[in-house]
């Protein structure tokens, strides 16, 4: 069965998404990263893009300075968005974004800090985790694997990250082993 495309035009479920996807990684992202992330499938416009995040800025959002690049934080208002109206996003929009979300994050991240396994969860909003696994080739730099795993709470979401976190070099050969390639 085919997944309806996501569209979102209204302006302010625009700023909550952009809300809910800072709030899901628990990190700060570029205006660019938003807007690759929120233009998967031509989901959202860039032009409502902007509006949203010019209307988002210092009431729900927050600019930071990161390495001498401009990134976005979520304010208290931001979180709370997130957490309250974010559920009342569809789950697929709320799916696909995250994962578009932790494609590039990660993509960015290895980039910058040279390593090749990223791990981000989110929470939903019946208590569960999704953790996003990202493991990329150490020599090509492209995706070696991607995983998406259920925890059944923050708590067990945590530990999955520390413990993959602890050994990167151990799952990335037990997936390799597991896999057969």
């Amino acid at each position: 069965m085919d997944i309806p495309r996501i569209r979102v035009d209204n302006i302010d479920d625009i700023c909550v998404l952009i809300c809910y996807l800072i709030y899901s990684l628990g990190c700060p992202l570029s205006k660019s990263q938003l807007a690759e992330i929120t233009s998967l499938e031509d989901a959202v416009n860039f032009f409502d893009f902007s509006v949203a995040l010019d209307k988002a800025r210092g009431h729900l959002c927050a600019e930071t300075d990161v390495d001498g690049e401009e990134f976005y934080t979520n304010t208290p208002k931001g979180i709370k968005a997130a957490k309250d109206l974010g559920a009342s996003l569809p789950l697929s929009v709320r799916e696909k974004m995250f994962s578009e979300a932790v494609r590039i994050y990660t993509r960015d991240a290895m980039k910058k800090k040279g390593s090749f396994l990223s791990v981000r969860y989110i929470k939903n909003a019946d208590e569960t985790c999704t953790v996003g696994i990202t493991i990329t080739d150490e020599f090509t730099a492209k995706k070696k694997y991607y995983i998406e795993v259920t925890a059944a709470n923050e708590h067990d979401a945590d530990l999955i990250k520390q413990k993959l976190k602890s050994d990167p070099k151990a799952f990335d050969k037990y997936l390799d082993v597991l896999f057969a390639i």
